[in-house]
């Protein structure tokens, strides 16, 4: 697992930073204090960074890969199991912050209990000297949905479909253990390259909700990033399974179009617009894009959360989409472009499954004189009188 760095020194951080923001407010509620240093913006705890070589739990430090706005990631490898593994360590200046040190434990919890290919494992988990808690997870090598976009921009229909279709896979089974994410972003979705078994993991788990009971923040607090948060979500009421399929349609709009169905210059229009704005038809923006997967992706975006599919709906109906999408593209494709040899037709003709061979004629063939071809059938002719 790797975390991008949030700059919360730029205007624009909001972005792609995780806020925990008071309803009407429309501010962060919580902020850790950050510092510049050698040009990357951390907390100020960076004098707690763990070094190279420090054995934390059973896993010795090989280097740091991340650092997010709740810890510090590290690549970290067990002396005898020779498993590579994400250490992930709280910032020791969020000690202090309601809840803070909870969430990461938290997300230890969540990991063990789901159980999804999906969603990255976890080995092991605990406490430094100074209370931090620490994690070891499955350490996931492949970029994230976010650095695709940015390379890329957008992706065509059949892959966002197959990525509809994975994700929500992985929110079904969340949501059927009573888990709300809270924060899906592009950030938070990594390709795993060396996996055959399943194509990404669901990642950053500690600001989900678990259940209706269960909180992490208080009454009329949410966590999320504001682009891809549910207008429920922003006023930190009715905190459900809907706002994460919000969260997935923002994420695959932006995949089509190569932008979000909402941006602002400031927090507060970008707020104002999740609220109360209509996002352009994805048919009007991406007229190229099959009907019935803008259809789709405009019925997850929904305001009213009850008019969103299930995480379930969505990923059988992204799955159907992309059985469609591909035999459109089949059907499409032209002869001349195949990679495979073409059948003689002949063979065709005579209902031979085998190709024929096909024999090439040379380009220049020496002409024969009519004495070497004597010479050539009279020894023939005397055999046959031979042999008579």
């Amino acid at each position: 697992m790797v975390k991008d760095k949030p700059n919360l020194s730029d205007d624009t951080s909001w972005r792609s930073a995780t806020l925990t923001m008071g309803a009407g407010s429309q501010q962060p509620a919580v902020k850790a204090r950050f510092e510049n240093i050698g040009g990357a913006t951390v907390p100020r705890a960076s004098a707690n960074v763990l070094g190279i070589g420090r054995v934390v739990g059973s896993y010795r430090i090989v280097e740091q890969i991340g650092c997010g706005s709740m810890g510090m990631v590290y690549e970290a490898v067990h002396p005898h199991l020779a498993r590579l593994v994400a250490l992930k360590v709280l910032h020791s200046s969020l000690i202090g912050h309601i809840g803070m040190d909870t969430r990461m434990l938290q997300e230890a919890s969540i990991l063990e209990e789901l159980r999804h290919p999906g969603v990255t494992r976890i080995f092991d988990c605990g406490l430094l000297d100074d209370h931090r808690p620490w994690i070891a997870m499955e350490l996931v090598t492949g970029e994230s949905l976010a650095s695709k976009l940015s390379r890329v921009r957008t992706l065509p229909p059949l892959e966002v479909c197959n990525l509809i279709a994975a994700i929500a896979d992985v929110l079904a089974t969340a949501h059927d253990h009573g888990i709300v994410h809270r924060d899906l972003k592009p950030e938070n979705v990594l390709f795993a390259e060396a996996d055959t078994g399943f194509p990404l993991r669901v990642i950053d788990w500690g600001v989900a909700r678990l259940g209706p009971v269960a909180r992490l923040t208080l009454e009329g607090v949410t966590c999320g990033t504001p682009i891809y948060m549910s207008p429920e979500q922003i006023k930190g009421c009715d905190i459900a399974a809907p706002c994460d399929i919000y969260s997935l349609g923002v994420m695959a709009y932006e995949a089509i179009c190569g932008a979000p169905p909402f941006d602002g210059r400031t927090l507060a229009d970008m707020v104002a617009k999740q609220l109360d704005g209509d996002a352009v038809l994805l048919s009007d923006r991406a007229p190229t894009v099959p009907r019935p997967l803008c259809g789709l992706i405009d019925m997850m975006l929904s305001k009213l959360p009850e008019h969103r599919p299930s995480a379930t709906d969505a990923r059988q109906m992204a799955q159907n989409l992309a059985l469609e999408i591909s035999a459109r593209e089949f059907e499409s494709y032209s002869v001349t472009d195949a990679p495979w040899p073409v059948m003689a037709t002949q063979a065709i003709d005579h209902g031979i499954t085998d190709q024929l061979p096909q024999m090439r004629r040379p380009r220049w063939t020496p002409e024969i004189s009519s004495a070497v071809a004597g010479e050539i059938s009279e020894p023939s002719a005397a055999k046959r009188r031979t042999t008579t």
